[in-house]
């Protein structure tokens, strides 16, 4: 989605309550963000790697030092929203796909935009549903491990599992994260080791071990 319809999407609702700026780079907003307070940050995804990458990095720079800003990702597609919504290290307040119907995409973006109103209490809500769909710390672990390499047979043998268990872990690693095939999963392992969560040491540590 090109500048021109982003700005058309945010603009053509009768809600004028507030002023949108562009920048064509997370580092041209954070330069923005050091002259002026900014009171929710959208960003718009290709579905390609390193923007995904950068966006979450970005994402979780923004929440430590500035709590008060809304957080909306705008994903390429389905696929790339259900990896993010998963694997995101930190909270988002929202993750949208451009894929969806524009009447409800811009419904959806503009309920967001409602959050900078409600503050904490909105996030907190939003919070605890996220948990309960995010990955199990078994599945997590399956995931980095499988980026290594490894097959689901070592897999079973480094987590002390039988490999059914490894298999069902899988399945339902697959189910959360809406994909189909292993390559799919894969590329949602690579950007889980690409970012910091709170399983990371624990992952690092029987990596070390094994």
């Amino acid at each position: 989605m090109a500048e021109v319809g982003l700005r058309h999407l945010l603009t053509s609702s009768r809600n004028k309550d507030f002023t949108i700026q562009f920048f064509r780079s997370m580092s041209e907003f954070k330069t923005a963000l050091c002259q002026a307070p900014f009171d929710v940050l959208i960003c718009c995804l290709s579905g390609t790697r390193e923007p995904r990458i950068e966006c979450l990095l970005a994402m979780g720079e923004i929440a430590r030092c500035h709590q008060q800003m809304v957080r909306i990702i705008l994903a390429n597609d389905n696929v790339e929203a259900a990896l993010i919504r998963h694997l995101s290290p930190t909270y988002l307040h929202g993750v949208l796909s451009k894929s969806s119907a524009l009447v409800e995409l811009k419904q959806n973006v503009l309920e967001l935009l409602q959050e900078t109103s409600l503050g904490h209490e909105c996030a907190a809500a939003s919070s605890v549903l996220r948990e309960n769909s995010f990955l199990s710390p078994t599945e997590n672990m399956i995931l980095r491990y499988m980026t290594y390499g490894y097959s689901l047979m070592e897999i079973a043998q480094r987590l002390g599992r039988n490999i059914k268990t490894i298999r069902a872990h899988k399945f339902n690693a697959m189910t959360k994260l809406g994909v189909n095939s292993d390559a799919d999963l894969l590329s949602a392992a690579d950007l889980l080791v690409s970012l910091p969560d709170r399983y990371i040491a624990r992952s690092r540590a029987l990596l070390r071990t094994a």
